[in-house]
């Protein structure tokens, strides 16, 4: 496996970040092998009590099977509100 991430905070409000996940599966030679592939940005932005946080993930062989069937896309958006 690796496994890789940066991160920006571009002000006190709003960073940015980058993560990238690759998972071998099969044969240590390499033959038959079959790679999982994720990568993932997120953008999070805080003011007072509030935070808006958005990620959009791809993955690639999700079952470690070839074929864009096991390819999936996800958006994730999350509002966090303090009182």
């Amino acid at each position: 496996n690796d496994i890789y991430g940066i991160s920006f905070a571009v002000n006190d409000d709003l960073s940015i970040s980058y993560g990238r996940m690759e998972s071998k599966k099969g044969l240590k030679t390499g033959v038959g092998a079959v790679t999982t592939e994720a990568d993932s940005i997120q953008m999070a932005y805080s003011m007072g009590g509030a935070s808006l946080k958005i990620a959009e993930t791809s993955v690639d062989d999700g079952t470690y099977t070839s074929g864009s069937a096991n390819d999936v896309d996800g958006t994730t958006v999350m509002l966090s509100l303090a009182f």
